[in-house]
């Protein structure tokens, strides 16, 4: 008798996996970011956040230049930032004020990108989405509000 067995429903697709992983990163680099701009005052890091400073070359006394560099290192992870009342490349011509964004992270399958909505040229709501081949864009649910929020407006989103 043969028999066969099912991956668990707690299995991650690799769509899902990328997303996770972006996910953190973008909150690690989030937490070490604001422990630069608050100059380490009582603190908690998570050992992500320290890997992040220690990436950056954080030496107790550079707050300043590493939170400038982890700003730097998030922006350049973007494959593409777009806006939309359709959608363009910043800084071509527009009709109207743009309301929407995209910030592409990874292509392919598997897929990663933060979409949003913009109030007067600034991020106000986003969310992750992911996508494999061959499937839709799919929601990505996380904590990280803050995260995705600080993210999103490391980019310039005016028409």
């Amino acid at each position: 008798m043969t028999t066969t067995t099912t991956a668990p429903t707690t299995d991650l697709s690799s769509a899902e996996i990328n997303a996770k992983a972006w996910a953190e990163s973008i909150a690690a680099a989030h937490e070490a970011w604001g422990f630069c701009i608050e100059e380490g005052e009582g603190k908690y890091l998570t050992k992500e956040a320290k890997a992040v400073l220690k990436e950056h070359g954080y030496d107790g006394t550079n707050h300043d230049v590493v939170s400038q560099w982890i700003e730097d290192a998030m922006r350049e992870a973007a494959l593409t930032a777009e806006i939309r009342e359709g959608w363009r490349c910043p800084g071509e011509s527009a009709s109207m004020e743009p309301t929407e964004f995209q910030v592409l992270i990874t292509t392919g399958g598997p897929a990663f990108r933060l979409m949003g909505e913009l109030a007067n040229g600034e991020p106000c709501r986003c969310w992750f989405e992911h996508q494999d081949w061959g499937t839709p864009w799919t929601r990505w649910f996380d904590q990280y509000g803050d995260a995705r929020l600080w993210f999103a407006g490391l980019f310039y989103w005016e028409a």
